[in-house]
């Protein structure tokens, strides 16, 4: 007796649909399904359901698990609706019902379209089915997203969580409202960042007075909301300095309703690409203001004045995200600095978790990031004297020998050549004087100028040669300069850190003023 895999599924688009038509619902399609195997008497293994996923969705839960089964060996037929119940998606259908489902002896049975895997005219319809379905969910999504369009310049809220300080209006799903629980938490912040305070000294300030985080906000309200970043920082639950920074940036709060600011890459890769912000769709007066428009201006006034370079730039540090902190392992972050005429740039690391002032971490203390690449350069300096004997290292130049042997051969040959030109011209004013005749001309003639042709063909020769040993000399000095670099180090840049350190570790101060660094090398 087969034993069966039931798969059931209901996309949002299908949900609307059940007002007039509820035959797709989840509940008929297994009763449907059921009925089937009954008839037959086939054994039901299990039944896989997926309620409001789209038929392009690869990451379907209930999918992925009726998958592992098969593969498993634990399911003989794979039981559906139909086709497009499975999959819409034409790659998916073929990496698995013209391929895995064959490799791992599964029948696929659609019900309602008669699609059946161990039917030849399946295999020939098949194709056009999973394009007819696709280009259905193409279609689909290209409604979906000028709707969408549409509603934002419409100025429509159309996110599925409102921003922390507002609530979804419960009159008007489109439309925000002021949360006067949260709200004052964003005054609070605005307020401390335009008098001079830091992102420490408010994450600081929030997270002594017990405020929620806006992620553990959510929750304790009963959204459905998840922070991926959140949930897996050490930091879970607390205000953060990145929390702090995305606030400050939010024109929302001024009552301009932002959005639009990255879409899905396509109908099926859900992953989200970021736009440039002249693309965002910004409607100004859709909803009441947390902060008024003067004290957002000052504060991105301050913010801008404070921007520090990006990661790309040439300012990028040699060890950036390669120090971390021994005791609670965090990454160390980078203060930069300056004299006080604005000439000299220095910067110092410290330990995330203490300037963040998420958590508590005893390792307080900044270290200079000058004095630590000193550090790792006479650390790589005194491993490289213990192993290579850099006395003993020797390029044999092996080329200067040989190049000058040719420009000897070459000289000689020059001179031959001269001689057989000179030669045949003496020659040729002997026949013009009678002293040989023309026919003794001729035969002298041919043969020194097959000698002079030869010559020729010499030094074309040997003249390339020269030009080849040339090169290699240059290389063999560049050998040479490579090898004097690399041992003997003394400045650290990126090229070596990545090529030498695998990460540092950086330790507390002792009551003397040391702290331990551990490097751990590559080598």
């Amino acid at each position: 007796m087969p034993k069966v895999g039931i798969y059931c599924r209901l996309s949002i688009e299908d949900k609307n649909k059940l007002k007039t038509d509820d035959s797709q619902s989840i509940q008929n399609q297994k009763a449907m399904l059921r009925d089937y195997c009954h008839e037959r008497d086939w054994e039901i293994y299990d039944i896989y359901c997926d309620d409001g996923y789209s038929g392009i969705d690869r990451t379907r839960p209930a999918f992925k698990r009726l998958i592992h089964d098969c593969e498993q060996g634990k399911i003989n037929i794979v039981l559906c609706k139909d086709q497009s119940r499975f999959s819409r998606d034409t790659i998916i259908i073929e990496q698995y019902i013209n391929d895995k489902f064959l490799e791992w002896g599964i029948r696929f049975i659609g019900v309602a379209d008669n699609s059946d895997s161990d039917s030849e005219i399946y295999s020939t319809m098949r194709l056009f089915t999973s394009a007819y379905n696709e280009m259905y969910v193409k279609d689909i999504s290209s409604k979906i997203r000028r709707t969408l369009t549409y509603k934002r310049q419409q100025g429509q809220f159309i996110g599925s969580f409102a921003p922390y300080g507002y609530i979804i209006d419960p009159n008007d799903k489109h439309h925000l409202i002021i949360d006067e629980e949260t709200a004052p938490n964003v005054r609070l912040i605005f307020e401390m960042y335009i008098q001079g305070n830091g992102y420490r000294k408010i994450v600081q300030e929030l997270n002594s007075r017990g405020i929620p985080s806006p992620s553990a906000y959510k929750q304790q309200s009963g959204s459905k909301y998840v922070n991926l970043n959140a949930t897996e920082s050490n930091a879970k639950g607390f205000w953060t300095q990145s929390t702090i920074a995305a606030i400050l940036r939010n024109e929302m709060y001024t009552g301009t309703l932002v959005q639009g600011k990255s879409h899905h890459i396509s109908y099926k890769n859900k992953k989200r690409r970021k736009v440039s912000e002249d693309e965002w769709v910004k409607i100004a007066d859709t909803h009441d203001a947390i902060i008024d428009h003067d004290t957002w201006e000052r504060t991105q006034e301050r913010l801008n004045s404070h921007t520090r370079s990006s990661r790309n730039s040439q300012n990028l540090s040699p060890l950036s995200g390669k120090v971390r902190c021994a005791v609670c392992g965090r990454p160390m972050k980078r203060n930069v600095y300056y004299n006080k005429a604005k000439t000299i740039q220095y910067y110092g690391l410290q330990c995330a978790t203490y300037k963040t002032g998420a958590m508590n971490c005893p390792n307080v203390k900044s270290i200079s990031g000058k004095t630590l690449e000193e550090k790792v350069i006479d650390e790589l300096n005194l491993i490289v004297s213990q192993y290579c004997q850099t006395d003993e290292i020797r390029i044999t130049d092996l080329y200067t020998e040989q190049i000058t042997a040719i420009e000897v051969q070459l000289e000689n040959m020059n001179a031959q050549q001269s001689a057989a030109k000179s030669r045949l011209t003496n020659m040729y004013k002997d026949r013009l004087d009678g002293v040989i005749s023309e026919k003794e001309y001729s035969m002298f003639r041919d043969t020194l100028f097959a000698e002079e042709q030869d010559i020729s063909r010499r030094i074309d020769e040997l003249t390339e040669q020269m030009k080849t040993l040339s090169a290699k000399r240059i290389n063999a000095e560049s050998q040479r300069a490579v090898i004097e670099k690399y041992t003997h180090f003394t400045k650290l840049d990126r090229t070596i850190a990545d090529e030498f350190i695998d990460y540092i570790e950086i330790g507390e101060v002792s009551d003397t003023g040391e702290r331990d660094i551990l490097i751990h090398w590559k080598i």
